[in-house]
């Protein structure tokens, strides 16, 4: 359990147990999909067991949930790209690492709430749109172990440290195996065609700000989470309805 405590560590502000030194690197990215599984069970929580409110204000409790446990950990590295996107090119890390969110951050941040309400305004209360509510943030943090282990991390940030010394990339393919088969049992051949293009979608969005950044950091993870989500319940409210 020692990864699962990692995972959460990683990904939540949930005070986990602290393990002992170990030799070996922590399988932490082989259950970031089984975080994201437990803010599903919160999102559909809200979806199914509150119909006393309306579905926009059960989309902002969802919300609320996250970044609660988050800390705005996501939303924040969201906002920090597109601050990092607006300045010049000398001042890009230094506009991303500021702890004030400039204009353009907050366009962003305000442009994302409102992608994410819009998207549970159109969810029902069926079998599979509460699915696809519950995979939204499974497949979010599945993208992110997967990136990760396949793009290049920034030499600048602590994340590349942490991810050489103390993570085990193959964690990241057990995470993909993982949702891929959730996917496949769920929705069936609709299922991987959606994963496949979600992946490709991801796979762009990351390669970009990679490349931008001159490779991953913390804020373009935390971004890749929302548009992650964002990307998931659109593609599954297509698809797997």
């Amino acid at each position: 359990m020692t990864g699962f405590f990692d995972a959460l560590a990683i990904l939540t502000r949930i005070p986990v147990p602290k393990g002992e030194t170990q030799s070996q690197k922590s399988w932490a990215l082989a259950w970031f999909p089984v975080v994201g599984a437990l803010f599903g069970a919160l999102w559909m929580v809200w979806l199914q067991d509150v119909p006393s409110l309306s579905v926009t204000l059960r989309a902002v409790g969802a919300l609320a949930t996250e970044i609660l446990l988050t800390g705005g950990l996501h939303w924040d590295g969201w906002a920090d790209v597109f601050d990092g996107w607006a300045a010049p090119r000398e001042k890009r890390d230094e506009a991303r690492k500021d702890s004030r969110i400039g204009t353009v951050g907050v366009l962003w941040l305000i442009l994302g709430i409102v992608g994410f309400v819009g998207l549970w305004k159109n969810v029902v209360f069926v079998y599979g749109d509460a699915l696809i509510i519950f995979m939204a943030p499974v497949i979010a943090r599945t993208a992110i172990a997967a990136g990760l282990a396949l793009m290049p991390v920034s030499e600048n940030s602590q994340l590349a440290h942490w991810f050489k010394e103390t993570v085990n990339p193959l964690g990241a393919w057990i995470a993909v195996v993982i949702t891929f088969i959730i996917a496949q049992a769920l929705w069936g051949w609709l299922g991987i065609l959606g994963l496949g293009l979600m992946a490709g979608l991801i796979g762009l969005f990351m390669a970009y700000w990679s490349r931008f950044f001159r490779g991953i950091n913390g804020d373009v993870l935390g971004a890749t989470v929302i548009f992650t989500e964002l990307a998931s319940m659109a593609v599954g409210l297509w698809l797997w309805r």
